[in-house]
């Protein structure tokens, strides 16, 4: 007990001689942007307020800890005699970085690197009393080192440990901290996941509550202002969501980003500023808010090929950047530094803004005046347009195209006025100068709003109808009709059933045959288009009873005569029941095929005695008569059962 009475008071004694927080040493009013330094294989773990930055490169399954001073290329870090996977995790103000080395038996062990001589000294830190693993996650300014007391495989896992000035603390048996920490400050507070430990007090208490839609929000990095950083998944079970969170002690939780399953914290420095990973790298920059950090790259940086692809941004109290990237040119990829170099610019105005009348069609059946202009950056996100009544200079946006838009056609003109129009970018840093103005004016015939008008004119709706059934449309319109449809529903397909259409307003008649239709009730509908492409459907209902008895024609008698050159010719059509007697009353339909090889309609009714006479005349030859359809109400047409031709030459 006497010693870690000691272990404590040498704790807080070091604290108390800590001075003032460390500022952030680069304050800018506005977005930075970036320079980049290609630092080569491997990933960025930390960086600390000078730009050095630590990280570690794979083969196979092993790592090898790195270092970068200044931007220059990674230094290799010496290891500990027998490791077989080394990696740092932290590194402080003085340059001094701490992580983990796993020997070949997979057992780790904390060490830290110290500045030495030009390079780095390493060491193995020592180990809680009964355990042979360790595992070193953050070192503070004051040299203070946090760690776990073991691993599952390269994940911190165990209660933890404070190492300072010598002393080694066991954070669970002393504080009753019964998790690993991820970091510490300056000020003496521990945290890990929900909790957090005051070193000042000995008090350990649970993270203040985050938005009641979210689990609770694990912290993982805190500053000398109190600020924490985490992220939660939000409580929904289907929605797969993770979001990052700035907790700012007196106000609560901040939302950050996160709209998806592969948000991730990465950063926190003194300012505020948070780095982040979204399907990408973002930082939230504190007066500024969140942003991808591709879109903070100097154009002259994008234009050589770079880009950031790493999801795990490490940003410091300068606003560095330590993050994965990769050129499209040379093929490098790796760790790279970000330094802000003076600010983000606006994107430049748009170029050629043109503006042209286009008139209704069919296809594209609106007034409109069609506005075109072209990107001139690489900064630009999306545009905003801007128009006013010609010379009223008097300027209200209409839209806002995205980044890859170069065409906008603006529907809400007046028939015939003028307007006159303008055009910018924006960009992160907000928007750029306006375009050149364009002036153009609106069609000045009036789009055609009014739709045809059609009505189904037999038979009439409610009727009881059955076997081939007559139906007859006809439309209008203030303009000209272009297309008039006759369909029906067919319920027991799910099917929309077109029985016949013509071009033009009707009116139109066409021949349904019910026969094999479920006795039930059915919609017919009738369907005019006007140029322009405005519609009306008119709908009516008919109850289809179960088909009448079949007729068919059973004969067609050819005979012929011929005077001089003319002949003349007649084909009598023979139409029967089922039975084989003669039915009368019924239309029969039918066509001539000429000697020429035109063709002529007939039709006519049988009589008594179940016939009818068709005739023709013309020149010599042969004539062919096809009947096409044979209709009376209660029957259906056999049209399979039936003879439907006859020829004979004269």
């Amino acid at each position: 007990m006497r010693r870690t009475a000691f272990a404590l008071s040498a704790i807080l004694l070091v604290i108390a001689l800590l001075p003032a927080f460390t500022p952030v040493a680069a304050a800018q009013s506005g977005l930075p942007s970036y320079q980049l330094q290609y630092l080569g294989n491997g990933t960025p773990a930390a960086i600390n307020s000078t730009g050095t930055v630590v990280g570690a490169s794979i083969s196979g399954n092993n790592y090898s800890p790195l270092v970068s001073v200044g931007g220059a290329p990674w230094a290799a870090l010496p290891t500990l005699p027998g490791s077989m996977s080394v990696f740092p995790t932290d590194i402080n103000d003085s340059g001094v970085i701490v992580g983990v080395s796993f020997d070949t038996g997979w057992i780790p062990t904390p060490v830290r690197w110290t500045p030495q001589g030009g390079g780095y000294a390493v060491e193995a830190l020592p180990r809680l009393p009964g355990s042979t693993s360790g595992y070193a996650t953050a070192i503070n300014n004051l040299g203070q080192i946090v760690g776990s007391r073991s691993a599952l495989g390269y994940t911190p896992t165990g209660t933890g440990w404070l190492y300072s000035g010598g002393n080694l603390v066991d954070l669970n048996a002393v504080y009753g901290f019964a998790v690993y920490p991820t970091e510490l400050n300056d000020g003496g507070i521990i945290l890990g996941g929900i909790e957090k430990l005051d070193l000042n007090t000995g008090a350990v208490s649970t993270l203040p509550a985050g938005p009641s839609n979210y689990q609770a929000i694990g912290g993982r990095y805190i500053n000398n202002s109190g600020q924490i950083a985490g992220a939660a998944p939000m409580q929904s079970q289907s929605l797969n969501i993770v979001s990052v969170f700035r907790y700012d002690p007196g106000a609560g939780w901040l939302f950050i980003a996160g709209t998806s399953k592969y948000t991730s914290i990465a950063s926190l420095n003194e300012g505020g500023d948070v780095g982040y990973g979204e399907l990408g790298a973002g930082v939230y920059l504190q007066g500024h808010g969140a942003l991808p950090v591709n879109e903070l790259l100097d154009p002259a940086v994008t234009a050589a090929g770079w880009s950031v692809t790493g999801s795990g941004p490490k940003i410091n109290n300068v606003r560095q950047i330590a993050v994965v990237g990769k050129n499209s040119g040379t093929g490098q990829t790796g760790g790279v530094l970000l330094t802000p170099a003076g600010a983000v610019q606006p994107p430049s105005a748009p170029a050629n803004l043109q503006g042209q009348p286009h008139s209704a069609t069919q296809q594209e059946p609106w007034n409109s005046i069609d506005l075109t202009w072209e990107n001139t950056s690489s900064l630009t996100n999306s545009f905003e347009l801007e128009r006013s009544l010609s010379g009223a200079n008097q300027w209200t946006q209409i839209a806002t195209p995205t980044q890859f838009a170069t065409l906008y056609q603006d529907t809400t003109v007046e028939a015939a006025r003028t307007y006159d129009y303008r055009i910018r970018a924006v960009g992160v840093a907000g928007p750029g100068p306006w375009s050149n103005i364009a002036t153009a004016t609106a069609p000045a015939t009036p789009l055609d709003q009014t739709p045809p008008t059609v009505d189904i004119t037999s038979p009439a709706n409610g009727a009881n109808v059955s076997g081939t059934v007559v139906v007859t449309a006809q439309a209008s319109d203030n303009i000209a009709v272009t297309y008039l449809e006759i369909s029906y529903w067919n319920q027991y397909t799910g099917q929309e059933v077109i029985l016949g259409s013509v071009n033009g307003p009707g009116p139109l008649s066409v021949n349904w045959n019910t026969a094999g239709l479920t006795a039930a009730t059915y919609a017919l509908h009738a369907t005019a288009n006007d140029a322009i492409g405005n519609w009306t459907r008119d709908e009516i209902s008919v109850n289809v009873t179960s088909a009448g008895p079949a007729l068919r024609v059973t004969q067609i008698a050819m005979s012929g005569s011929v005077r001089g050159s003319t002949a003349s010719i007649s084909g009598t059509v023979y139409v029967k029941d089922a039975s084989g007697k003669a039915v009368s009353g019924a239309k029969v339909d039918a066509k001539w095929t000429l000697p020429n090889n035109t063709t002529k309609t007939v039709s006519g009714t049988t009589g008594n005695s179940g016939t009818v006479k068709l005739s023709t005349s013309g020149a010599r030859g042969t004539y062919t008569l096809t009947v096409t359809n044979v209709t009376k109400s209660g029957y259906t047409f056999d049209k399979a059962g039936s003879v439907l031709s006859a020829s004979i030459t004269k």
